[in-house]
Order: C-alpha cells, then structure tokens, then sequence
C-alpha cells in the first residue's frame, strides 16, 4: 500500500492545498519564527516553527524551516516580514508574483515524541517526515531563484498513513542539496529548471556525471540535517 496521493507536488500545487482538500479550513499557529531583519543569527540558528491545524485544533502538519536565505536580499526579507506575521509561506510568496517549486531532499519515518502523538489525536509512534528546500523566483524570467529555507514537514498519520512506508515515487524525487548541485557545477538555473522534473530522466551524460557528484557529497549533510530536525522535535517540552 502507498499513500492515497502518491506525487508530492514540487511546484504550483502547495502543501496546504492538499491539506485543505481534506480538511479544510487549515490554520497556522506560529510557534516561532526568529526576526531575520533584526537578529544577528547563524542560517542555522534562524528557525520558523509552526503547527498547521484544522478547525478542531487538531494538528495535521508539523513544520520547522530553516531559513537560509540572505538577510540583505531585501525583497525576500520583506515577504518574511509578512510570514511571520501568522501568514502561509507557499501563499505569502504566490501572492507576491512568485513561482514556488521545491527540492525534496529527504523522505523517513520517524519516532514522534508524545506531546506530537497527543496534538495529532493520534496512537501512532511514528510519522512520515519530508525535507524539502523552498525555491521562490519572481515571475521576471531574468531573475534568479532563491532558496528561503529547508523546510522539514511531519505529517499527521491519518494525513499519510507511516505504515505505508517511503514508495517509489518519494524515493525518485529525492535529490542532492542545492549547495552540492552547485559546487558539482550544475548552475542554479539549471536546477530550478530540472526541479519539476525528474532529474534521472533525459540528462546530459555530463549533468548526470555533476548529479551523480553531488549525490555522493549530498548525503552526510542531508544525514546531518535530519538529526539536526529530529533533535529539535525531541527536545521541546511543550508546543
């Protein structure tokens, strides 16, 4: 068994479209979400946190972004202003004349603590978990695609069920971090091109070579950022 939608959408069609398909309304409670203008933080350390809830209050999507973005890219900074204020990231940046796609760059299982396992009405101990980097590019063809943040999304179980597993679909859109696509030398218009795509099919041999590179390098950082998430779902006491 897979899940009921097998294609998670990495452009155009956003997250809580689909969540609103089933539950709708679909509300976000913003736990946190660090002032990127004003705090003087690491891109590790600048964190958005949020639970995205139905009319119960019953939590349907657990969240937690980084955000990577560069502070002095001002018109980015000034739809984050907007995101903080209690507003969706995907419909902030659409609103604004943004194309939206994402990077999928992780898909697990993971053990959720019980404070998760009460907010999701749920018995289940475990989650399916994705990673994912948020592009945004202005409907300008001539600028460039940003990165906002690496979004990790812990989904209810009566959402996407944990014990269906990872299928073949989550695993053939699982790609390198764009850092590593970029230091293997595939430029970024590239990847924003190639996102929608999968990217195994029809490359270039020597865009494979690059991908298959960055790939390798990929991995351990990738490894790192989900004990990076699973570290910070844990240690939270209360939401």
């Amino acid at each position: 068994m897979i899940d009921k939608i097998k294609h998670f959408a990495t452009k155009e069609k956003l997250h809580t479209d689909f969540l609103e398909e089933k539950y709708w309304p679909i509300l976000v409670d913003v736990l946190r979400h660090d002032n990127v203008k004003d705090a003087e933080l690491s891109h590790q350390d600048r964190i958005r946190e949020v639970r995205m809830i139905d009319k119960q209050n019953i939590l349907r999507t657990y969240a937690i972004t980084f955000l990577t973005y560069d502070k002095n890219d001002f018109s980015i900074a000034d739809i984050d202003e907007k995101i903080r204020n209690w507003w969706l990231i995907g419909k902030t940046f659409r609103e604004n004349w943004y194309i939206v796609k994402k990077n999928v760059v992780d898909v697990f299982v993971a053990d959720i603590p019980e404070r998760l396992r009460k907010d999701f009405h749920t018995d289940h101990a475990h989650a399916k978990t994705r990673i994912t980097e948020f592009y945004a590019k202005t409907t300008d063809s001539k600028s460039a695609p940003v990165v906002y943040g690496i979004v990790c999304e812990v989904y209810s179980p009566d959402f996407r069920n944990p014990d269906d597993g990872i299928n073949t679909t989550d695993l053939a859109q699982i790609n390198p971090l764009t850092g590593t696509l970029q230091d293997s030398g595939i430029p970024r218009d590239i990847i924003w091109d190639r996102l929608d795509h999968l990217w195994k099919k029809d490359l270039r041999l020597d865009i494979y070579d690059k991908y298959t590179v960055a790939q390798q390098s990929s991995r351990p950082m990738v490894d790192m950022l989900r004990k990076r998430f699973i570290k910070y779902i844990n240690d939270k006491i209360i939401l």
